[in-house]
């Protein structure tokens, strides 16, 4: 049996999350075909957009499409894309600007449709009003807007990636994947999906968002954070307070604890705390280092402290980590 799965495209999105869901959705149909020879494809895709035009994404590749909205072949999922801006106001003016898209998500929701949204494209399936009383996430960069702007919403900043009643939301740019594989999950089984899972070099049961939550768009958004942060990874193995970042950027305290909320979500500490767990990470990844030497390097003195905040930001014990990220030769 084929199922059908319309990917919307429209313009300013991530072209990564349109392409690439047809090509996981293109590698569900290899694997499958491999397993079962002779059997038809498990999946067929089409992208879509608005008005059946191309769209130019937000990196200015042109995407080519199959069909407009009103005119898509019934579907039995959809993928909706993030919406790539930078400022809240033109995020909220690409979502309230378009009922067509809207509408039309309602329509496919109606007739029994599975949707799956990545990054702030989860943004249009609640502008829909179909995430009331819903779980969802979305990327962190936009948490507060979207917490405050749908409050009936049981939004959960720190998932990786929610499911609720045929709908599933992710939280990074990228989470397409992980939302993409979900609906092979649904339709093709699970061993099918760690399969793909597998194949395009991704563990397909990853822990909270939270376990990297480093935004790196911060550099190019303030300045003043890009230097703070600069200095912060040159000086992890070290005792830092907040007077000795804001001595470093010139400003006082009290300004540099409202910046970093500002930029991040996050106080400098708590900013600074994932710097460490992420550098912990990537030793843990990429040597092999003893658990003490890494402590040593991440400004880590209580090994029980570390491990506590390690399983709270990944879902794993460092040694866990380790197992299934780490490198096999030694260094």
């Amino acid at each position: 049996m084929t199922h059908h799965v319309s990917i919307l495209a429209f313009d300013n999105c991530f072209a990564s999350a349109v392409v690439g869901s047809v090509d996981l959705l293109y590698a569900a149909n290899m694997i499958a075909g491999t397993l079962t020879p002779g059997s038809p494809p498990v999946f067929a895709a089409q992208i879509v957009s608005p008005d059946g035009r191309a769209v130019r994404a937000a990196s200015g590749y042109r995407v080519d499409v199959a069909a407009a909205l009103a005119q898509a072949a019934p579907a039995e999922a959809v993928v909706i894309p993030g919406i790539s801006v930078i400022e809240p106001e033109a995020l909220l003016a690409v979502v309230t600007g378009c009922p067509d898209v809207l509408a039309w998500l309602q329509a496919q929701y109606r007739r029994g449709a599975w949707l799956a949204a990545s990054c702030s494209g989860t943004f249009l399936l609640a502008e829909a009003g179909l995430l009331h009383a819903r779980a969802a996430t979305t990327t962190t960069w936009y948490a507060e807007l979207f917490r405050t702007r749908y409050p009936t919403v049981r939004f959960d900043a720190a998932a990786a990636i929610a499911k609720s009643e045929r709908i599933v939301t992710g939280g990074g740019a990228f989470s397409y994947v992980d939302s993409v594989l979900c609906l092979i999950e649904t339709f093709a089984g699970r061993e099918l999906a760690r399969a793909c899972a597998r194949h395009v070099v991704l563990d397909n049961r990853r822990g909270p968002q939270a376990s990297a939550l480093i935004p790196h768009h911060v550099q190019s958004h303030d300045p003043l954070i890009a230097k703070a942060e600069r200095w912060m990874r040159a000086h992890l193995n070290a005792s830092i307070r907040v007077n000795d970042i804001a001595a470093h950027v010139a400003v006082s305290a009290r300004t540099l604890i409202r910046r970093f909320k500002q930029s991040t979500g996050d106080s400098p500490q708590g900013y600074l705390q994932k710097l460490r767990l992420e550098l912990g990470k990537t030793l843990l990844a990429n040597t092999n280092y003893r658990l003490d030497q890494i402590l040593e390097r991440v400004g880590y003195h209580d090994g029980s402290t570390f491990r506590r905040l390690f399983k709270k930001y990944t879902n794993l014990s460092p040694r866990q980590y380790r197992s299934r990220f780490g490198a096999k030769a030694s260094t």
